[in-house]
């Protein structure tokens, strides 16, 4: 009997492709380590900026304490230290928790100075780069109270109406904003606008201390 050929045939397409694959061996050879190359500098890249942005978080956290320790001794002179690390993270481009956090205590330092314009415009720059966080409702709440002190009530009307329009009852600070908004309409002489504001703080916040404050207000309403 005659023998079986068993070998498989190879089309003429594979053989094409045998060969290519053969003359382009170090072409390839050199994509495929390029490949490894970019994959590492990308961790090496990514790693990197891991560790500056834990630097940065150990850097802010302890600047937040030398401010504590400032305003526990009740020093009129902030450390000229602390002042200049918290404008070098200010300075900063971006959004980063280190840089809001830098520009939030320097509206600190300036509110207890009583350089209530300075704190409200870095209150406003806190406000719009932390909008996204809790930053931005405590930015224009602290905004609102140091219009508040230069006498501008129309700009601190403004910016309590601004934190509760964008925020909503999502902000810890909206039940304050909404006490404060009926606050000033009254005082401007709006007394119904006020009354009605005061019950929709009633009934959306009724567990707050503000709520409690709305209702006795509104009993003693004429």
């Amino acid at each position: 009997m005659a023998k079986t050929d068993e070998t498989p045939k190879v089309s003429k397409f594979e053989r094409n492709i045998a060969n290519f694959l053969g003359s382009k061996k170090n072409l390839l050879i050199g994509i495929a380590i390029a490949i490894v190359v970019v994959v590492a500098l990308l961790w090496l890249g990514i790693s990197l900026t891991e560790k500056k942005a834990t630097a940065n978080q150990v850097k802010i956290d302890n600047l937040q304490g030398s401010f504590n320790e400032w305003v526990v001794e009740e020093e009129r002179d902030v450390p000229t230290n602390l002042i200049a690390e918290l404008k070098e993270f200010a300075g900063k481009k971006g959004t980063s928790y280190p840089v809001v956090k830098a520009n939030y205590l320097l509206g600190l330092i300036s509110f207890y100075q009583e350089e209530y314009q300075e704190a409200k415009d870095l209150f406003l720059i806190v406000a719009e780069k932390g909008k996204n966080s809790y930053f931005g409702s405590l930015g224009l709440i602290n905004a609102a109270v140091a219009s508040e002190q230069l006498n501008d009530n129309e700009g601190a009307l403004e910016y309590y109406q601004r934190l509760y329009d964008r925020y909503g009852n999502e902000a810890a600070e909206a039940p304050k904003a909404l006490f404060s908004i009926a606050r000033l309409h009254e005082a401007n002489g709006d007394i119904e606008l006020a009354k009605a504001i005061l019950q929709q703080l009633a009934d959306e916040f009724p567990a707050s201390e503000y709520a409690k404050l709305a209702q006795t207000r509104l009993i003693l309403f004429p």
